[in-house]
C-alpha cells in the first residue's frame, strides 16, 4: 500500500497507519487519510463541492491522483485520498450551521420513512445470520426497532411540499465525532436541512451536554425554521442512529459487541430526554403528541 501511495501521489510516506475504515499517515505536517470508495454516488459531484468549499471552510481536499483523477484503483478496489485541514476539536452546533448554508439544492426524492425501513430490513438480515454470536444485540435490537417504527409513523404523516430545499448534510455524525468527520468531502450529501442538526441534538445526550438548550436557543435565532421543519426535525430525532451505527460496527467491522451497553443503560434516562427536546420546540411549533413519550417527566 505504501508504494501504491507513492506511485499514484508522489507523496512519501514514512508510517502508514491501518483502520478498518482507511489508511492514514503524516506528511508536511498535515494528516493524510486514504478511504476506501464504494459509493454509487458520481465522484465528480463530489470532488465539485469539495471545490466550492475549499478556502470558505475547514473542508478537507481530495487530492487527485497522477493522472489527474480523484479515484486510484489497488487491488481491484478504489480509494480517494484526502488531506485534514479541521482540527481534533469538537463538533459545535454553529459548525453545522455555517457548513449545512454553504450550498443547497432543490429538485431531490427522500424519503426517510423507506430508507429507514429497508435499514431495518437488512440489519435484521444480518441479525438472523449471526445473532447467536451477539446476545446483548438480540435483546436490545426490537426496542430500536420499535423505536424506528414510531419514527417512520410520525415521518410519513408529514406534509412535505414538492419545492422542499435540500441543504448540504452529512451522511452519518457520531457523538464520538471531532470536526475532522464534518469536514470530511466523502462524508457529505444533500437531505433536509435538520438531519444534522437532528444527530446533534440525539449526541448531546450522549455527550452529557447540559448547554443543549442554549445552544438551540442561539441557533433559532439564525436559522428561520418552518414547521414542517421541525416535524422533519422530530422524526429523525426519534430515530435511534445512534443504536444501529454501533450495531453496523460490531457486525460488519468486529468491534466489541460491549460497546452498545452505554447506550442499552441510559434508554430510560434517554427517553426523558427525548421528552424534554420535543416539549421545548411544542414552545414554538405545532407538534403532534407522541403517546410513547408524553409520560415521561422532566
Amino acid at each position: 500500500m505504501v508504494n501504491f501511495i507513492e506511485y499514484f501521489y508522489n507523496i512519501k510516506v514514512n508510517k502508514l497507519e491501518y483502520s478498518p475504515q482507511f489508511y492514514a499517515f503524516v506528511h508536511n505536517n498535515y494528516l493524510y487519510r486514504l478511504y476506501p470508495y464504494e459509493e454509487k454516488k458520481d465522484v465528480n459531484q463530489i470532488v465539485n463541492i469539495d471545490k466550492q468549499l475549499l478556502n470558505r471552510t475547514l473542508i478537507s481536499k481530495i487530492i487527485l491522483n497522477k493522472d489527474h483523477n480523484p479515484i486510484s484503483t489497488y487491488n481491484g478496489k478504489d480509494y480517494i485520498l484526502i488531506k485534514i485541514y479541521a482540527s481534533n476539536n469538537p463538533i459545535t452546533l454553529e459548525d453545522i450551521s455555517y457548513l449545512s448554508n454553504s450550498l443547497y439544492t432543490t429538485n431531490l426524492n427522500i424519503n426517510w420513512g423507506k430508507l429507514w425501513s429497508n435499514k431495518i430490513d437488512y440489519l435484521e438480515k444480518l441479525i438472523n445470520e449471526n445473532g447467536k454470536k451477539y446476545p446483548l444485540i438480540v435483546d436490545s435490537f426490537n426496542y430500536f426497532v420499535g423505536m424506528t417504527e414510531n419514527a417512520i409513523s410520525f415521518y410519513n404523516n408529514i406534509k412535505i411540499d414538492n419545492n422542499y430545499i435540500y441543504y448540504l448534510s452529512h451522511n452519518k455524525i457520531r457523538y464520538t465525532d471531532k470536526q475532522e468527520a464534518l469536514y470530511n468531502p466523502l462524508n457529505l450529501t444533500f437531505d433536509y436541512k435538520v438531519r444534522d442538526l437532528a444527530e446533534y441534538i440525539k449526541n448531546a445526550f450522549f455527550q452529557n451536554n447540559q448547554n443543549i438548550i442554549n445552544e438551540l436557543n442561539n441557533y433559532l435565532k439564525h436559522n428561520k425554521l418552518s414547521n414542517t421543519d421541525i416535524l422533519l426535525l422530530i422524526s429523525r430525532i426519534l430515530y435511534p442512529s445512534f443504536y444501529f451505527e454501533l450495531y453496523e460496527d460490531i457486525l460488519l467491522y468486529n468491534q466489541n459487541e460491549l460497546i452498545i451497553t452505554n447506550i442499552i443503560s441510559k434508554l430510560p434516562a434517554y427517553e426523558r430526554y427525548l421528552s424534554q427536546i420535543i416539549k421545548y420546540f411544542r414552545n414554538y411549533y405545532r407538534i403532534s403528541e407522541i403517546l410513547w413519550l408524553e409520560k415521561e417527566d422532566l
